[in-house]
């Protein structure tokens, strides 16, 4: 049985020379030192997957960032693709090979990709990026042809490149899609996606101006609003999402240097939804506008989140005298029991103040767009294995009356939605 191997396609970090699309707003110096991490995270997956050797082909000098056990050969000269047909035609096969712009890669992926033209009967498989590429080509044998007029760096290249294998008459199987690291706005959503890396940590040093995003839905809440907005932590940045407000609240928000989002779907879900839709930063809060929670306690409610403790976080409410009416923390102690019952989530309330990573948040797939969200993202959560942590909060009355709990309609409405969401939680822990 052939050798296997795991190759990778790699610059040496030298400013000027790699990353240039990260200069602006980083320097030249910075980008390198991205793509320094960048390489170096790649290198630790590889360095810790199954296969027989381990190859970098290389443009430059190695450096501190190469681990021990790899092969180094330097790249040929011409063309990217004559390059990348050299390192193959060098390496042999079956193997798999990657560049450095994917440093969210890990062991389990680069295993499972290999396998598909060791084990699992395709002759290569392909891994498209998000802006039309490709981030990694595994084949059973090298074939000479397989770059052969590959335009390189366009949107459609990923498409072009499985063109060729089928038209070289191999079998080709599909990879994950992963994003590339190449521009700012990638650097942070690669970084959100791999939170304890090298790069996540470089990135966040040089671009991050907030760690946290906080969505703070919106209905006529204009008296509650300044109170809120000046007690935002520092790294934390308010996105109000006004929900159809009639007394200005959207006006008062942006006059206070908060980011305004507009959505004309009524429901706490659908608000929760758009800033979510509208966040930018690895890590999203949720809480009131109503001055019942006090920003100052996010930081407490997401450091289990931001530490990559948790999943998702959540502030248990401490009520302050007459801030939860009896009925209401009667009903939230049974929706906790039924929570802890059908996932196993040792919670204890299910409140509006919670944290957890934006992309995980929307791999969930939440589709409650009503009252239930803040339960259904709890249960979702449990029934996949989140990792759930609470922090006790005070909880104040609220100022101005609520739309969900403060009328018989909203109460009502609040129920139903609850309900569905127990019954489908109920449905899915059955057929797990």
């Amino acid at each position: 049985m052939q050798r296997t191997h795991l190759l990778v396609l790699a610059k040496s970090p030298v400013p000027g020379r790699v990353k240039t699309r990260l200069s602006p707003p980083l320097t030249d110096v910075e980008a390198a030192s991205v793509a320094e991490a960048s390489l170096a995270d790649t290198l630790e997956a590889v360095a810790a997957c199954g296969a027989d050797r381990r190859i970098v082909a290389l443009e430059g000098e190695p450096g501190p960032w190469l681990p021990e056990g790899f092969e180094v050969v330097a790249q040929v000269s011409g063309t990217f693709n004559e390059r990348l047909a050299a390192a193959w035609a060098h390496s042999g096969g079956p193997g798999l090979q990657i560049g450095m712009d994917t440093p969210q890669v890990t062991p389990e992926l680069l295993d499972e990709s290999l396998a598909v033209v060791v084990d699992g009967g395709y002759e290569a498989a392909l891994g498209l990026a998000e802006d039309g590429g490709w981030w990694a080509l595994a084949m059973a044998r090298p074939h000479p042809d397989a770059f052969r007029n590959v335009p390189m760096s366009r949107n459609d290249t990923g498409l072009i490149q499985r063109k060729q294998l089928h038209a070289l008459g191999l079998t080709v199987a599909d990879l994950p899609v992963l994003r590339d690291l190449d521009e700012a706005e990638d650097a942070l959503a690669v970084a959100g996606l791999a939170p304890r890396t090298r790069t996540a940590r470089r990135v966040g040093e040089l671009l991050s101006t907030a760690r946290v995003d906080v969505v703070l839905p919106v209905l006529n809440e204009r008296e509650g609003i300044p109170w809120v907005l000046e007690r935002m932590p520092e790294g934390y940045r308010p996105i109000v999402v006004d929900n159809g407000s009639d007394d200005g609240s959207a006006e008062v928000a942006a006059s206070l240097g908060a980011e305004v989002v507009s959505e004309s779907r009524r429901g706490f879900g659908a608000a929760c939804y758009a800033g979510l839709a509208a966040a930018t930063a690895p890590v999203v809060a949720f809480m009131d506008c109503d001055a019942s929670l006090d920003p100052g306690d996010l930081s407490r409610v997401c450091e289990p989140v931001l530490g990559g403790e948790a999943d998702l976080a959540l502030g248990a409410r401490d009520p302050e005298a007459g801030a939860i009416t009896l009925h209401n923390r009667l009903a939230n102690r049974y929706l906790a029991r039924r929570v802890r019952r059908l996932c196993g989530a040792e919670v204890t309330d299910i409140g509006p103040m919670r944290a957890a990573r934006r992309e995980a948040l929307l791999g969930l797939g939440l589709a409650d767009r009503r009252s239930g969200w803040p339960l259904e993202m709890v249960l979702r959560a449990g029934l996949d294995g989140w990792r759930i942590a609470e922090t006790p909060v005070p909880y104040r009355p609220r100022v101005g009356r609520s739309k969900v709990t403060g009328t018989v309609g909203g109460t009502l409405r609040a129920v139903k939605d609850m309900r569905v969401q127990l019954a489908r939680a109920r449905e899915s822990a059955v057929n797990r």
